[in-house]
């Protein structure tokens, strides 16, 4: 691959970055507060993280996908981009549904105790994350295809 091929396909590589973080955030981060409590009161366990992956995601993805449309003119990959980003979005609005919040909140904002919002929450990240990356990878395989 030379250097304008791998320019080219920057915003792609970029955006599947943002999707890996993104589930790796939601995924991992409880995992590794388990076995090492100190990282509980890193930055990287705020609730806000997800929300700004999110936010440079949208923007990244929709430009690789509307700049690689006049290649390959397929709208599935940009199809399965919206879909992932919505599942993103709509993750970030689910850690909040509960039953008549009976738990109490973390300085971070997460529940103290779970529930069904954050496993919500991790259910959507998980398959938006995994939907944007498939769409991403289409989007490069369609672009490197020989017209």
């Amino acid at each position: 691959m030379n250097i304008m091929q791998f320019n080219k396909q920057l915003s792609d590589k970029l955006s599947i970055c943002l999707s890996i973080c993104c589930i790796l955030h939601c995924i991992a981060l409880p995992a590794i507060i388990l076995l090492i409590p100190s990282v509980a009161s890193f930055w990287i366990n705020d609730e806000n993280v997800h929300i700004v992956l999110v936010l440079l995601a949208i923007p990244i993805s929709l430009f690789a996908m509307g700049k690689s449309l006049r290649k390959h003119n397929s709208y599935k990959c940009i199809s399965l981009a919206v879909l992932g980003l919505i599942l993103l979005v709509v993750a970030i609005f689910m850690h909040d549904i509960g039953f008549g919040g009976e738990h109490g909140h973390d300085e971070h904002g997460h529940n103290e105790h779970g529930g069904l919002g954050e496993m919500l929450e991790i259910i959507f990240t998980v398959l938006g994350g995994l939907v944007l990356l498939a769409a991403h990878l289409l989007n490069i395989k369609l672009t490197n295809k020989p017209s």
